[in-house]
């Protein structure tokens, strides 16, 4: 018997392949007489069910010998034997349990071999080929795949005659022909290529052959299937994992998943991981149903076996803690050997962590790492550059780096990326310092022509009021428009706010979201849930909403900004009842994911709720760190911030305002303008606000009112400027209740030379009309004062009456001075106060309670008032304590006790009253109700001064 060595035994079993493959042409044929099988599954013999212990007849895959470490090989070093450095180069391309994924080691081996006189050199061609369509190899490369492929397939390689094949159908090189593709696969299906039969098979149910017989399609399927059982037969188990791919395939095998799945555990049982990654991922997509244990035991296995996408998948479940206990060293673990296994998923991921996505502390250094790795590998895509970029605008180290961020961004735009063109000149247009005035406009016209709905949004903004260009309303309108059809959010919210009543805009409006949702924009999902639930422009289905809304609340890429909407929408009122706390939940989970608007909404939000001391100062921590980022409205918010609150920051209210105002913040500008002391300081600030854009017509209005502040003909002039162009806003439809009420009162005051108090009425009462309690607070004490002309008691109450209905407690000491009045209106303002005490309002039911203790519009009854001054107080009304204190004081409706009124009194200096600690200072100076305390009574009184300060 002869005895050959490896190199000779693999030449031989070469030969007989190309011999037998030659002799092929009547292979199909032949099956073909088997007659027609139509859509029924080719059953395997008896012996071969996918229970059967296949140990017994498996042949195991000879192992690569590799006698040197090729990934250190050059030119320079001899080659002995190609074909181990040809199973070295599988190895590399490839990976296992063993070896570490190289696929560039792998392409300089291919390289190499494509060019020696070799029997195996349509082999290499073919995996070359394979190696520069694979992107976690490096740059796709299809045309010099196809080169490769092309000359493979010429040495009748059917590996590459297949591949080559969908490069033709997909369309992804320049020669690309359907007919060539259908001519390459009917030659490998003649050649009984078990690939070429399946492709074929997808090829014609896809239509695009014309009608093919099903059967004939069947055929196809169960030829591939039949070869593999006789592969099977001959113990080639790897035929166990391809005939469990065919059968799971729903389009090939309908209904056959349930077999498929059996047959992949059978493959998974003789060690083939890849069948144990197909079947993780089955289940993960609950295709199939397993339990958890199975789940992860298949994806360990695979992982284990050295596969880069199921090292990826363990770890992201490991960290979600999702079909597995949450283990998050164990996941960084598997995340960074993905890593190193040239998937730039997983370093996204691992980034992703490190922002704080998955509940850990924030580490934006370690982040920033990981997807610099990610970066460096030849297969990462730009959306590892441009979250690498938007680190670096934000700022990895507390300082955004802007020429980092640009270069990111730049590489991303490099390689297609249309979006990093509208962050770029984003971020230019914060820092034009940065590159050229006329970049950003560039920047965001060749990304709105390719239909960038952000950079259309951005550019209706610029036209709408800008520094870049001239105003330009019609060019605004226009992108705005564009940008709207788009699904662009914010135009969208624009254009509904502009034409409210128009059912056709409201219905175009509510098509472009679910264009937008269904390409996966998150913040488009959050409003086209609100449009299913409201039934704007749309049939009302809740199911859907929450469907929509859970999709944008996923794990993922554009999470954060859906978060952020959400929050916003929600303290807004918009979405369902205002919810601070539902708010700060979504703003929390979108600061931990980094986005950079999320940091000055909560920041705010814990200052403004006054909450726990650990609350605030995050809050203040929040707001400092936008600020660092250049955020000129943190910087604003910190200005507007308790003064006892600012000493941590290291600045004063002054200096954050001025810092928001040198940063081109105008309305800081036009406040420290407002608040000058002299002329010289308004007229800088005056200066300041005219080089930066005023677009808001609230900003309008008060750069308006402060020209008429300011001395100098001159600044009428440009008082009497701002309002026009506020005036215009409005009469084009910017129809801000805030902005109507702010335009009504600069006019009642005469600004710029406007003093038409018609007029500025009618604007007051379009913002009262439109909830605008203190519009409705000014229109009924200017009706009680005379200021609109003469008084009109009756359109006082009835203003007055609806600012505290809608939750005004400050009108309730209005409306009781106008219940002494005798008539119908004392009538009904006393009318107005019961109907709010009634219903637990404090500051109603300190006003009615005092109304009928001093007999305001009703006789006198001091016990009943009292009883009212009683739950308004323990409701925390803090003026209803003084009041109560008094009474008790003086035994007026209650009990004589000085015990009970500085108790009350007590009560009210502690919620932070200043006149209430001065009296509870004397009373425990003269033991009033108290003991005698000198030294309390003093710290009491220096409280009081402290507050009165402030």
């Amino acid at each position: 018997m002869m005895v050959l060595n490896r190199s000779t035994s693999r030449k031989v079993r070469y030969g007989i392949v190309q011999s037998m493959l030659c002799r092929s042409g009547t292979a199909l044929a032949a099956f073909m007489i088997m007659g027609s099988l139509t859509e029924a599954q080719t059953l395997p013999p008896q012996s071969l069910a996918p229970a059967s212990d296949f140990s017994k007849i498996c042949t195991p895959d000879p192992k690569p010998f590799l006698t040197r470490d090729w990934s250190k090989w050059d030119k320079s070093q001899p080659v002995i034997d190609p074909e181990e450095m040809y199973d070295a180069a599988i190895a590399y391309a490839e990976g296992n349990s063993a070896i570490t994924r190289d696929p560039v080691a792998a392409k300089r081996l291919l390289e190499d071999l494509t060019d020696r006189a070799w029997p195996g050199r349509g082999r290499a061609h073919f995996r070359l080929g394979k190696l520069l369509l694979d992107p976690l190899a490096g740059p796709v490369d299809p045309e010099r795949a196809s080169a490769h492929l092309a000359t493979a397939s010429s040495m009748l390689n059917m590996d590459a005659s297949v591949l080559l094949a969908e490069l033709h159908e997909q369309g992804r090189i320049s020669n690309a022909s359907l007919a060539e593709a259908e001519r390459l696969l009917r030659a490998a299906s003649t050649a009984g290529h078990v690939d070429g039969l399946i492709s074929l098979a997808r090829l014609q149910r896809s239509g695009r052959l014309g009608s093919a017989p099903q059967a004939a399609t069947g055929d196809l399927v169960n030829l591939a299937l039949q070869t593999l059982y006789g592969e099977l037969s001959k113990g080639r188990c790897s035929a166990l994992y391809r005939i469990g791919l065919i059968l799971s395939d729903d389009s090939l095998v309908p209904g056959g998943l349930p077999e498929g799945v059996k047959w992949l555990e059978a493959a998974a049982r003789q060690g083939d991981t890849n069948a144990d990654l197909a079947l993780a991922e089955i289940y993960l997509q609950e295709r199939a149903k397993a339990s958890p244990d199975r789940f992860i035991h298949h994806l360990e296995r695979a992982a284990e076996g050295g596969r880069p996408r199921a090292m990826t998948l363990l770890g992201e479940r490991l960290m979600l803690g999702d079909k597995a206990p949450k283990d998050v060293s164990k996941a960084v673990t598997w995340l960074e050997r993905a890593g190193l296994n040239a998937d730039p998923e997983a370093y996204k991921l691992l980034a992703r962590h490190y922002r704080g996505e998955f509940g850990a502390a924030q580490d934006l250094p370690k982040a920033a790492d990981a997807l610099v790795k990610a970066s460096r590998l030849p297969s990462h895509s730009t959306s590892v550059l441009v979250s690498l970029a938007r680190l670096y605008a934000n700022g990895v180290n507390g300082q955004p780096d802007v020429k980092a961020a640009l270069t990111y961004y730049r590489r991303a735009a490099d390689r297609g990326d249309v979006g990093a063109l509208t962050d770029m000149a984003k971020l230019l247009l914060n820092y034009p310092h940065e590159g050229r005035p006329d970049e950003p406009l560039r920047l965001l016209k060749e990304a709105a022509a390719r239909n960038h709905p952000e950079a259309m949004g951005v550019l209706a903004d610029l036209y709408a009021c800008s520094a870049v260009v001239p105003p330009d309303a019609s060019q605004a309108r226009i992108w705005l428009d564009r940008a709207a059809e788009m699904g662009h959010v914010r135009s969208i919210l624009a254009v509904a706010s502009r034409d409210v009543s128009d059912q056709g805009t409201v219905q175009k409006n509510a098509a472009s979201l679910l264009r937008a949702a269904e390409r996966g924009d998150r913040e488009s999902m959050i409003l086209l849930s609100h449009y299913l639930r409201s039934g704007l422009g749309v049939k009302q289905d809740s199911q859907e909403a929450d469907r929509w809304r859970d999709a944008a609340l996923a794990q993922g890429e554009g999470r954060s900004r859906a978060l952020l909407l959400l929050a916003r929408r929600i303290q807004n009122g918009e979405d369902e009842d205002r919810n601070a706390g539902a708010a700060k939940k979504f703003l929390e989970q979108a600061v931990q994911e980094g986005e950079p608007g999320a940091q000055l909404e909560l920041g705010r939000l814990l200052i403004g709720q006054r909450g726990d001391n650990a609350d605030v100062s995050r809050g203040l921590q929040l707001l400092q760190a936008a600020a660092a980022a250049n955020n000129t409205a943190a910087m604003l918010a910190l200005s507007e911030a308790p003064n006892d609150l600012l000493p941590s920051t290291g600045r004063t209210a002054q200096d954050w305002k001025k810092a928001a105002a040198e940063a081109g913040n105008p309305r800081a500008a036009i406040a420290l303008a407002s608040a000058a002391r002299d002329e010289t300081e308004a007229t800088r600030w005056l200066s300041r606000v005219e080089t930066l854009p005023v677009c808001a017509t609230r900003d309008m209005v008060e750069l308006a009112q402060a020209y008429h502040k300011a001395p100098g003909a001159q600044h009428d002039e440009r008082a009497r400027h701002w309002m026009q162009k506020a005036l215009s806003h409005i009469q084009n439809g910017v129809r801000d209740p805030a902005a109507l009420f702010l335009v009504g009162r600069a006019m009642a005051d005469g600004v710029g030379g406007m003093a038409d108090k018609e007029v500025a009425i009618a604007y007051i009462r379009l913002a009262a009309d439109a909830g605008r309690i203190d519009a409705m607070r000014y229109l009924g004490r200017g009706y009680v004062s005379g200021q609109f002309g003469e008084g009109n008691i009756q359109a006082a109450v009835e203003w007055l009456s609806k600012a505290l209905r809608s939750g005004d407690g400050t009108v309730a000491a209005d409306l009781s001075r106008l219940a002494a009045i005798p008539g119908k209106e004392g009538e009904e303002a006393i009318s107005a106060l019961k109907e709010s005490a009634e219903s637990g309002f404090a500051p109603a039911m300190r006003e009615y309670g005092r109304s009928l203790q001093l007999g305001l519009g009703l006789p006198p009854q001091p016990d009943v008032g009292a009883s009212w001054l009683q739950k308004a107080a323990e409701a925390g009304d803090t003026p209803a304590m003084k009041e109560l204190s008094r009474a008790y004081a003086s035994g007026y409706g209650v009990e004589l006790s000085a015990q009970s009124s500085t108790e009350w009194l007590k009560r009210a200096a502690k919620a932070g009253d200043a006149e209430a600690m001065q009296g509870l200072s004397l009373a425990m100076t003269l033991g009033f109700g108290t003991d005698v305390d000198p030294i309390a009574a003093q710290e009491w009184l220096k409280t009081a001064e402290g507050a009165i300060r402030k």
